[in-house]
């Protein structure tokens, strides 16, 4: 009677822990649920730099391959390309010539893009033509952007490869394979920043100011090594899809290394793209960074490219 009595006290013990564990584990999927629900719907329509690479994303995958009259060309690369591409313009300049979409993710990499765009051929995308913009620093970069890239551009066979290349700990490649399917993850970084310049502008300006950037010296000979074990696995991934693939070098100021690039690209087959070769334009042309180049340079660059992209 005793075991009885007190099997049964377990019983109710343990059905007095049951409901409010399940209740409480219901309120956490609930409330994931309800993040995940926000961030794809809500937080793509008041972040303007979210909804554009949403939108971004979708139409690189969308791009097929075109008449030999009219190749798809899709323009791949960061805020460097986001600046001094006008869109519209070279939409409008190339319409009797070629298809081009844009795809821009903001502080990215070769090892971001290298991944992306093998997730691109995985998922679909099949262009003409890559156009990848990277200043010779981000081709020499060995880091991805982190969760945003794991959401948008890298494969989830290939996050612990990519977080081993760029030193991460398993802890935060475990982050990436959440960021990978979770937007609400992936854009947690992002929406702090998106809150800080809404509430705290001069606060968010000052924290930027202390962020140092820093290029490691290099040599032309030190970027045609790289550039070319670089470009060589470029080349040999994108003709598995009968896709062309060019550098295009965005303008901007040294430090050395562009005839190490373009030697790079003639041992490789890659078009090396230089519409304005490096320390051409003076500081009027780019805004305060010295990094992004203003309106007027964006106009100039454009028809510059458009030239370059005409020629065979």
């Amino acid at each position: 009677m005793p075991l009885s009595t007190s099997s049964f006290e377990e019983r109710a013990t343990v059905r007095s822990y049951t409901r409010p564990i399940g209740w409480a584990l219901a309120a956490i999927i609930l409330l994931l649920c309800g993040s995940e629900a926000w961030a794809r719907f809500g937080f793509f329509r008041i972040s303007r730099i979210e909804s554009r690479i949403y939108r971004d994303h979708a139409a690189a995958l969308a791009v097929r391959h075109q008449s030999d009259s009219r190749p798809s060309i899709l323009l791949l690369g960061g805020s460097l390309l986001l600046e001094a591409l006008d869109y519209d313009r070279i939409r409008a300049a190339l319409q009797q010539d070629a298809v081009p979409t844009r795809f821009v993710v903001e502080q990215t990499a070769w090892p971001d893009w290298y991944y992306g765009i093998r997730r691109l051929f995985a998922e679909g995308s099949r262009p003409d033509r890559i156009v990848l913009c990277l200043d010779i620093p981000q081709l020499l970069g060995n880091s991805i952007r982190g969760e945003s890239s794991a959401f948008y551009l890298i494969q989830t066979s290939d996050l612990i490869e990519a977080g081993r290349n760029s030193g991460y700990d398993l802890s935060r490649i475990s982050n990436l394979f959440f960021a990978r399917y979770s937007i609400s993850y992936a854009g947690l970084n992002s929406f702090r920043n998106f809150v800080l310049n809404r509430v705290a502008r001069s606060y968010a300006d000052a924290l930027r100011s202390f962020i140092d950037i820093h290029i490691p010296p290099y040599t032309d000979a030190d970027v045609l090594a790289e550039a070319t074990r670089r470009l060589g696995l470029l080349q040999s991934m994108c003709s598995k899809y009968q896709a062309r693939c060019d550098i295009l070098l965005p303008p901007g100021f040294g430090p050395p290394g562009e005839s190490g690039l373009i030697e790079a690209g003639k041992r490789t087959g890659t078009a090396i793209l230089i519409p304005v070769p490096l320390d051409t334009w003076g500081n009027e042309m780019y805004r305060g960074d010295r990094f992004h180049v203003t309106p007027a340079g964006a106009k100039r660059f454009t028809d510059l490219l458009v030239t370059a992209l005409r020629q065979p």
